[in-house]
């Protein structure tokens, strides 16, 4: 007799298979019952805090063909469009505007080129008045008449502001 019940010849083993039956039942009960909210609430201040930490310092992509010169000091770059001086040619936020000897002769596209980001600008800016920044990418090598030439047509396109792109902390080579 086992509990309450009495037991024939076969109803042992089928004793013991319920048991162990029961047994499976509960365990499985348990994991369903296991929560994660702890973790994924761990995991969501986790990648709040990244993606804070990376938002806070913008990066500045330099151009293929650009090699910056070094600088002792350096300032924390804004966001603005970018214009890129390389030996290959003149581009503006990426896009080829042209070569440099050529766009010194007529710098149309240049002028096209610049009104269009302050066009962009303006839209998404509504009701802001128009800041002027720009960010100048010159290669090392290129002659500095080159480089104040380009810097003398920025304004005529309202780009006052301009930021050259260099390598902090070099000591000048």
């Amino acid at each position: 007799m086992v509990g309450s019940q009495t037991l024939g010849p076969g109803s042992f083993t089928h004793h013991l298979a319920s048991r162990a039956h029961r047994k499976a039942k509960r365990r499985k009960t348990i994991i369903v019952g296991l929560t994660l909210t702890s973790m994924v609430d761990m995991f969501s201040l986790l990648v709040i805090f990244l993606l804070q930490a990376f938002s806070a310092s913008p990066e500045l992509l330099v151009s293929r063909g650009v090699t910056l010169p070094s600088a002792v000091t350096g300032l924390e770059i804004k966001d603005a469009p970018v214009l890129s001086l390389t030996t290959e040619g003149v581009f503006l936020d990426q896009k080829r505007i042209g070569a440099t000897d050529e766009l010194l002769r007529h710098p149309a596209p240049l002028m096209d080129g610049l009104e269009a980001q302050r066009t962009l600008w303006q839209k998404t800016h509504p009701g802001e008045k128009f800041r002027g920044e720009i960010n100048l990418q010159a290669h090392k090598d290129l002659p500095s008449v080159i480089v104040s030439l380009f810097m003398a047509m920025l304004p005529s396109q309202a780009y006052g502001s301009i930021q050259l792109a260099v390598i902090a902390g070099g000591g000048g080579s």
